[in-house]
């Protein structure tokens, strides 16, 4: 525990702009919680978007297979894959 209090002391002092009284292996340990904080943040992004892509999808109200045959069907004669509404 002694490494999150290194961590808010750390933060106290990058929000107080007072970088001068932190040390190197404070700066270490602020890094490497803060890369662990920033990977669960980016993971539970990822999870949130694809809940809401499988949501979406089952809902009806999007249907991505067509969106996955774009690559296939690239040519000026083919099918429009979802009609917008004009403003």
């Amino acid at each position: 525990m002694e490494g999150l209090g290194i961590f808010f002391s750390v933060m106290k002092n990058i929000i107080t702009l007072n970088s001068s009284a932190i040390e190197k292996y404070e700066w270490e340990i602020f890094q490497g919680y803060g890369f662990f904080i920033l990977v669960v943040f980016l993971v539970i992004i990822l999870y949130a978007y694809c809940f809401h892509l499988y949501r979406s999808e089952r809902r009806g109200e999007r249907d991505y297979e067509k969106y996955a045959r774009l690559a296939l069907d690239d040519d000026l004669d083919d099918s429009i894959v979802e009609n917008k509404r004009s403003a």
